[in-house]
């Protein structure tokens, strides 16, 4: 009765699939078995695109169906190419094949004959083999990282499809197999698309969704299908880097190269950020950091505000969004609609209006004692002469008085803080020297505390000190930053000069976004009462002045 034989044949990289070198192996395990008399193949496995590195053999549906076939006696034979082909991890690779051999299971290779398991130094030799196999994938993957990083950090396209907005270009070189090379370049048609899409999501706010519909309105399709620009497209051509002019290849970025640039760095940051901070996970990580409020009575409460700098939605009739908050509990107010009904020579009118409401108040009545609405008409009509007035004092005020009297409040508010912060460190070193002290007391039995509580408190402490260790660190670097201060308030004071020009004149989604960028939170309380607190310096600085 002749041997009954499975084959297994597979390739791991995306180069093997395209070449496929499956049929390769497939005709050396067919000559192979042709030369033995009483061998017969009944089945046949192959893998494409599965790393026998990276895959473990419980996740590569091929080998559990060999193993579920061996266990019920379905074949005598595992045959493949090269034993490497069973799989290149070390510590389990080896197993897999003394797995088979132990029920009865011949397994060989095309090339190397067949791996026995008759003494110890068959076992040593099985483990040595795959060891090697495992080293010589992890040094391929090195020398193949360190090649496509040193391809990048030269300005060099690494292969593949060029992102939309770049096209390739021969560069009259060949590379392996005499293939033709190319470079990547601008494709000035398509970049102009890619420079309105961030336009859209920097400028209004827009998502994913909302860029596909407005520019299907505008009558602009994808170039290269004809079709108009899905919106998770949009999503990749936002989360692109490459469009600053910096090439990555893993975590190897290269420096800015000018010619491939298509949008601003400062405009993708801007634009990641948005889209960072609209994120389900940026509200969760966000959720657990608390601050303290003040309320309308008076009374300090611990909330949850996360900081944004951009709408959090951006669609609706109000101008602000997720940055509204409730003066009386301190949580969240949204934006939504109220019936309305008035009376004209026609008859009865009804229409909806916006309107902010404390989620507390009409969710959980025990919570607030606030109102539940306001109207947005008079909220926003606050708000939007404020930033009005501070877009008109920012055309009237020189620079340089501006950075010298930010620099000088922002360094004497650092000062203080470090001042606090020091006071706190002092008060928690004495107090963990105590815990210290009190830990040989414990362990004398002369403390009314054990070492275990000991230990503990002094964890704590420890943590305190070294949180306040780090602070002071940080406050003290920020204390004397003046140089990097100046640049970021000449940025502010330039981005809020070109708002100044455009602002009374923009449209709501506009204004929207101006006003997340510049408000961290909007308190609202009864009457009207209403508390601006600004994200940047200057916008808080030029709130303050004296009109005229």
């Amino acid at each position: 009765m002749a041997k009954r034989v499975y084959c297994l044949y597979r390739v791991s990289t995306k180069q093997q699939v395209e070449k496929d070198d499956i049929p390769m192996q497939k005709q050396r395990c067919h000559e192979f078995v042709a030369d033995k008399d009483d061998w017969e193949i009944v089945k046949e496995f192959s893998e494409k695109g599965v790393s026998g590195f990276k895959v473990s053999a419980k996740d590569r549906d091929a080998i559990q169906e060999i193993q579920k076939d061996a266990t019920i006696g379905k074949f005598d034979i595992l045959l493949v190419f090269m034993f490497d082909r069973l799989g290149r991890k070390e510590d389990e690779t080896p197993f897999v094949v003394e797995w088979f051999v132990k029920n009865g299971i011949e397994v060989w290779s095309a090339e190397e004959g067949q791996q026995r398991f008759d003494n110890h130094v068959d076992k040593l030799l099985n483990y040595i083999r795959y060891w090697q196999a495992s080293g010589e994938s992890i040094k391929t993957s090195i020398r193949t990282k360190t090649r496509l990083a040193q391809i990048v950090q030269e300005g060099r396209f690494r292969g593949g499809c060029a992102p939309y907005g770049y096209k390739l270009v021969k560069n009259g070189r060949t590379g392996k197999k005499n293939r033709e090379l190319y470079d990547i370049a601008v494709e000035p048609t398509e970049a102009v698309t890619v420079q309105k899409i961030f336009e859209l999501s920097d400028r209004y706010g827009y998502g994913g969704r909302k860029i596909s519909s407005s520019l299907a309105e505008e009558g602009i399709v994808n170039m290269r299908t004809g079709e108009p620009f899905h919106y998770s497209s949009i999503q990749n051509i936002l989360r692109n880097i490459m469009y600053v002019g910096i090439l990555r290849s893993g975590e190897t970025q290269s420096e800015i190269f000018s010619e491939l640039q298509i949008v601003e760095p400062e405009q993708f940051q801007r634009v990641e950020k948005a889209r960072e901070q609209r994120s389900t996970e940026y509200e969760e990580k966000c959720a657990a950091a608390a601050q303290t409020v003040e309320l309308a009575d008076g009374e300090e409460i611990e909330v949850s505000r996360p900081d944004r700098m951009c709408p959090r939605r951006n669609v609706g009739r109000t101008l602000l969004s997720g940055n509204v908050y409730c003066g009386h509990c301190g949580g969240r107010i949204f934006a939504s609609t109220a019936r309305k009904s008035h009376h004209s020579m026609n008859g009865e009118v009804r229409e909806r209006i916006p309107i902010y409401k404390c989620y507390n108040r009409t969710q959980h009545r025990d919570l607030c004692d606030g109102p539940s609405t306001y109207r947005a008409e008079k909220v926003d009509q606050v708000v939007d002469s404020i930033l009005s007035g501070i877009f008109f004092r920012a055309k009237d005020v020189k620079e340089s008085e501006l950075l010298k009297r930010q620099i000088t409040s922002t360094t004497t508010t650092y000062q203080k803080q470090l001042k606090a912060v020091k006071a706190e460190y002092v008060k928690s070193s004495k107090e963990l020297s105590k815990w210290e002290g009190l830990m040989l007391d414990s362990i004398e039995g002369t403390c009314v505390f054990t070492p275990e509580q000991v230990k503990k408190r002094m964890d704590v402490v420890q943590q305190s000190v070294n949180d306040l260790s780090a602070k002071i660190e940080d406050l003290q670097n920020k204390a004397t930053e003046t140089a990097e201060l100046t640049e970021e308030i000449k940025a502010e004071h330039q981005r809020l000069l070109s708002w100044a020009e455009v602002y009374d004149g923009a449209s709501l989604e506009e204004k929207k976004m101006v006003a997340s960028y510049l408000i961290k939170a909007v308190t609202i309380s009864q009457n009207y009462g209403i508390r601006i607190d600004f994200n940047i310096t200057e916008a808080q600085y030029l709130s303050g002045m004296e009109m005229g």
